[in-house]
């Protein structure tokens, strides 16, 4: 049971009222609040995707073709119940001094944030950061070009934003994702004896939506375990993925990726000149201080969003 002490209240006591809160916790998760989100009035519902169209045929003069026809296939879509459990002793809630905000919304601030960080590592790697969650992307990807396949490696991933038929979230009860007000009641120890609290939660249903099987593609086995950066992520890969894209799909696609990735593609991007007497461009640390690119902020014409959710941790075999 987790429950803020007086010991924690002791820390948020008598603080300057004009810095307030410093966040130190520093995982920046821009998943919930990048892609698009929709509401749904359930917790479910159903799509139908066409696979298939009728074939087209030419023929002859008083000659028949064969009939054909679209083939259809039916999902279902589920919204799975994010819960958040806040609890506060009576006695921590009337000797709170303020100041640096009613303690309450301290704690239901860090809530929503912590929620953003598990639906970002979620988005990604589905059940294996929550077992009771949604399918992630790394199990839906179209395509992937594989890097250095080993352990301990990370991933760029492309996200098609279109929210029809792309990546996207939905979020059910029509779109409900809130702290509920406190109320006081009684509650038990872990000696089941009895106290009163003040008690909430943050609740929502939420899914994640991949619409077709060509909305997200991924540069796999990205490491930075060499100076030269050779198993880093490079425009060359970049591009080559994208040749495995659809024309079709080539609107609103989005990088994500994390900062060792964004190191090595800037690291590949940098370069140094020679003094042979004429400008000659070569690698990165081969001759002399490496002139750096400045942080990428696109990829093959696409953006770049950073986020702390994608691991240096993925195992690409």
């Amino acid at each position: 049971m987790a429950n803020l002490t007086l010991y924690d209240l002791a820390v948020l006591q008598r603080n300057d009222p004009y810095t307030g809160l410093i966040e130190d916790v520093t995982t920046l998760a821009p998943e919930f609040t990048t892609l698009g989100a929709v509401k749904r009035p359930g917790t479910w519902y159903e799509v139908v995707k066409r696979v298939t169209y009728p074939t087209a045929q030419f023929r002859s003069v008083n000659e028949g073709v064969s009939t054909s026809k679209s083939i259809y296939k039916k999902e279902v879509k589920e919204m799975l119940f994010l819960d958040t459990q806040l609890q506060m002793d009576e006695a921590v809630w009337d000797a709170s001094d303020g100041s640096v905000g009613a303690v309450w919304q301290l704690e239901a601030e860090g809530a929503v944030r912590g929620a953003a960080i598990l639906l970002g590592q979620q988005t990604w790697y589905g059940t294996s950061a929550d077992a009771k969650g949604f399918q992630g992307i790394t199990n839906q990807l179209s395509y992937a070009v594989k890097g250095n396949q080993t352990t301990d490696s990370t991933s760029a991933y492309l996200v098609w934003e279109d929210e029809r038929e792309g990546v996207r979230y939905d979020v059910g009860r029509d779109g409900s994702f809130a702290i509920s007000p406190p109320f006081r009641q009684q509650v038990l120890d872990t000696a089941s004896k009895s106290y009163f609290a003040y008690v909430g939660n943050l609740k929502a249903y939420v899914g994640l939506y991949v619409g077709s099987s060509y909305s997200c593609w991924g540069v796999t086995g990205v490491t930075s375990n060499t100076a030269a950066y050779t198993n880093g992520l490079t425009d060359t890969m970049g591009f080559q993925l994208l040749s495995f894209i659809p024309a079709a799909r080539r609107n609103r696609l989005r990088w994500f990726m994390n900062r060792t990735t964004e190191s090595t593609l800037r690291q590949n991007r940098s370069a140094v000149t020679t003094s042979t007497g004429f400008a000659q461009y070569v690698p990165a640390g081969s001759q002399g201080a490496p002139a750096y690119s400045p942080l990428p902020e696109f990829l093959a014409g696409y953006p770049i969003t950073i986020t702390d959710s994608i691991l240096n941790t993925e195992t690409n075999s």
